[in-house]
């Protein structure tokens, strides 16, 4: 699958290969038929580890480590954001994550303090005890019987409330209340606005009129959030604060309106669908492998006993990690992203030309024969200390990389780990029948394509 360098200049490298597609509609039809990631693979194993296709757009995928890597750290200057985020913007607006150059210097500055590992700790207290009250909940509410939920939205419901708890203030829970549809359809439109095949805003089709009402839904949440945060009278340390108190360094103004908004709305739309899709198909990886859940709930019972962890039992859990690490590895949530390349590039000895769409596709690096053993296979040993040492770095990026690497990765990683120990400690954990066979969707992030169905029995102690 590697494609291999030529002694020539760049201008005379071969450019990447790829399938032939239809006249004026390129590839669509197949991703129709195969959907995204059945078609990435496909030409993936046809075509190597760079090919190329016609999405409405011409698209350069890059599936192989070194080439992630040259994308996002190597000459990353070369490959920005640009208009490729512009269906981004139109959704959670201009804050961190579409930022570019020193305007995201700068804001990445600001916020970086709340999700530094000395502030974890804190953060780590209100995971803590939106678990605890989440589970609790379900214990009393059910009693001493088995009962079966739908997995996806029970874990948007619990992330959801985490992320409000813990970088917004827990005391504005209330203010954040927003249906777990408008929520996975504000992701939906961020996919959809992003291809640029959509008419302006304001034409009435049904898709605008859909844009309209979850707008209107998520970004109310957003708002009264910010107004709760703007009644308090003193700084509690939260993101939130953080963002209502910040200054600009020249001008010595507040962050505009706009500008606290869109960080709001970019923690509170994305800051939760890492970890609920993790949970998620950590589920359907489970299905058929009692063995696992069996190690797992050994793990907590004997770290923690009786009680909840904190921050400091996080590295004391660490086959609980290995889990989440192949969970991600599997059905990492985010299959690729894309940059914009500005000058002409190599890549592993094919020419990228100015203005192509270049794609890093994660999914294939998790899954490169190259670099993994048995790559198709649900394996959480394989990042075992021992079996992971000496692994290229690039191989496994669930969360990007480079400087432009998700903020709240970690943050991420200690919240998935807290809420399964909780999971466990309270419940025998059984997976329904058949959520192996659940499929990925790669729509912006990657969800399941039906419910994933659990069934939670209270453990007797």
């Amino acid at each position: 699958m590697t494609a291999t360098a030529l002694d020539t200049p760049t201008a005379l490298r071969p450019l990447p290969p790829g399938p032939r597609g239809w006249p004026l509609v390129g590839h669509i039809p197949a991703l129709r038929k195969h959907g995204m990631l059945g078609f990435m693979d496909r030409s993936w194993a046809e075509y190597g580890d760079v090919f190329a296709m016609d999405v409405g757009f011409h698209a350069v995928v890059i599936a192989h480590p070194d080439g992630i890597k040259r994308v996002l750290a190597g000459n990353a200057k070369n490959y920005i954001k640009g208009k490729t985020y512009d269906g981004v913007r139109r959704v959670i607006g201009n804050g961190l994550l579409a930022l570019e150059g020193e305007a995201w210097k700068t804001r990445r500055a600001l916020v970086q303090p709340a999700f530094h590992r000395a502030a974890l700790g804190k953060l780590t207290e209100a995971m803590v005890e939106s678990g605890r009250q989440h589970f609790d909940a379900l214990k009393e509410k059910h009693g001493t019987a088995a009962f079966t939920l739908d997995a996806h939205r029970d874990m948007v419901t619990l992330t959801l409330d985490v992320v409000v708890a813990a970088l917004f203030g827990r005391d504005l829970g209330g203010a954040a209340e927003v249906s777990y549809e408008a929520l996975g359809t504000a992701m939906e439109l961020v996919g959809e606005r992003s291809n640029g095949l959509v008419l302006p805003k304001w034409v009435p089709t049904p898709g605008n009129r859909r844009f309209h009402r979850t707008m209107e839904e998520v970004e109310g949440a957003v708002y009264r959030v910010i107004e709760a945060g703007r009644r308090k009278t003193t700084d509690d340390g939260t993101l939130l604060s953080m963002l209502l108190n910040s200054k600009d360094a020249e001008t010595g103004q507040l962050l505009s309106d706009r500008d606290v908004r869109d960080e709001v709305f970019t923690m509170f739309v994305a800051g939760h669908e890492t970890t609920a899709l993790t949970l998620t198909w950590l589920f359907t990886l489970l299905d058929g492998r009692p063995e696992v859940i069996a190690k797992m709930r050994a793990e907590v019972d004997t770290v923690l006993g009786d009680r909840d962890p904190g921050f400091e039992d996080y590295p004391k859990l660490p086959y609980l990690r290995q889990v989440i690490d192949e969970t991600l590895r599997l059905r990492g949530p985010v299959a690729m992203n894309a940059r914009t390349a500005v000058a002409d590039d190599e890549i592993l000895g094919l020419r990228i030309k100015a203005g192509d769409i270049v794609m890093p596709y994660f999914y294939g690096a998790h899954r490169h024969p190259d670099f993994w053993d048995k790559p198709n296979e649900f394996d959480p040993d394989r990042f075992s200390a021992e079996r992971s040492a000496g692994r290229n770095p690039w191989s496994y990026v669930p969360f990007s990389a480079g400087q432009r690497q998700c903020i709240g990765n970690t943050f991420s990683l200690v919240e998935t780990v807290v809420l399964l120990a909780q999971l466990l400690r309270r419940f025998d954990v059984e997976v329904q029948p058949g959520a192996g066979e659940v499929k990925p969707l790669a729509i912006v992030t990657v969800r399941p394509d039906r419910p994933v169905m659990v069934t939670l029995r209270p453990r007797v102690r």
